[in-house]
């Protein structure tokens, strides 16, 4: 096959290739939503994960100056498109490859896995990453018929990984670039490093992790029963913790009861919510639901405890039905 057979080839396939890539970007962070609830598959995944087309020109020194002896480059090269997925922690990096694997939209197989090359070389600090292929089953995607077979690949990684990547993948990994050991001991070095950042980073985290875990829980029971009594999914940012903590303590050991029983006493509430909720940020924060019931039981305290701007308090209390003396409408 020459080079000009090759494009013409890969411009037939390309349509079919682009729009696997996307499909598999918007599957798995569809996929990794719910194992990572309350938090957004948006925030969780650190960077875009966008899906990127080889250029011309990669694709042909792959296909022909690689020595890499494809019998069918075309259909040989399996990152042809590629999504990456970069989490914050390697402990998140299994989430990622369960939603991979657990997925039925495709079939996978995992061609690096860095944990794997850990336990096969412990003393050695390189390059680390978990590649996946996933195989299209056949199947039509906006209008294009997908073939069986199309391939997309997935690298999974944290932050710190992405970063030693972007610094060395294109140098020392690539045969173009001269390697010499000075540059390989460096790149060990810095992988060394980034494992025990990460340790460090994570010992962090399950610290944070005990210290926030009550507030978590509760922030759950409030997104449920936010979906259930307004009809809708609510959009939780950073308010949501503040109102969260500000107002736990108000609803006592039985946070949803509580709610429950006030909204028993004042269903006006639920629909001054869906009412503000489509305009108004707050109104979409699951412990909206708090912050009004400690407003019922303790006004002053409720204004008081006020999480947001201190100086706008007055107006945020009145948007929630309070005015004056701080009563309850």
């Amino acid at each position: 096959m020459t080079e000009e057979e090759f494009l013409e080839r890969w411009y037939q396939q390309r349509p079919l290739v682009e729009a696997w890539g996307k499909f598999v970007a918007k599957t798995l962070m569809d996929q990794i939503g719910p194992l990572v609830s309350p938090v957004k598959a948006e925030l969780f995944i650190r960077i875009p994960a966008v899906p990127r087309l080889k250029k011309d020109g990669s694709l042909i020194t792959k296909a022909f100056y690689r020595d890499k002896n494809y019998a069918d480059p075309l259909n040989d090269i399996t990152d042809k498109v590629g999504v990456r997925f970069v989490v914050l922690l390697a402990k998140e990096i299994p989430i990622v490859c369960n939603a991979i694997e657990e997925c039925i939209e495709w079939e996978w197989s995992k061609d690096k896995d860095y944990e794997s090359e850990i336990e096969n070389a412990p003393y050695e600090f390189k390059y680390q990453s978990v590649h996946y292929i996933l195989r299209s089953r056949g199947r039509t995607i906006d209008g294009v018929n997908v073939a069986a077979g199309i391939s997309c690949e997935v690298q999974v990684r944290t932050l710190l990984q992405h970063a030693h990547s972007e610094l060395t993948h294109d140098t020392i990994y690539k045969p173009s670039v001269v390697q010499t050991p000075d540059m390989h001991r460096a790149a060990a070095k810095a992988m060394a490093l980034i494992e025990s950042t990460n340790d460090y980073f994570e010992e962090l985290m399950e610290l944070i992790e005990e210290s926030v875990q009550p507030n978590k829980e509760l922030s759950k029971e409030m997104t449920a029963l936010y979906r259930e009594l307004i009809g809708s999914d609510p959009d939780a940012t950073r308010a949501e913790g503040l109102l969260n903590d500000a107002y736990a303590s108000f609803a006592g050991d039985s946070a949803v009861d509580a709610v429950r029983d006030f909204i028993g006493q004042k269903p006006f509430i639920v629909d001054r919510i869906k009412e503000r909720a489509p305009t108004k940020l707050l109104y979409r924060q699951p412990s909206i639901f708090l912050a009004y019931l400690a407003v019922f039981k303790r006004s002053g305290d409720a204004k008081a405890a006020w999480p947001l701007d201190a100086g706008r308090s007055e107006a945020h209390l009145h948007g929630l039905g309070v005015s004056g003396p701080i009563q309850l409408k």
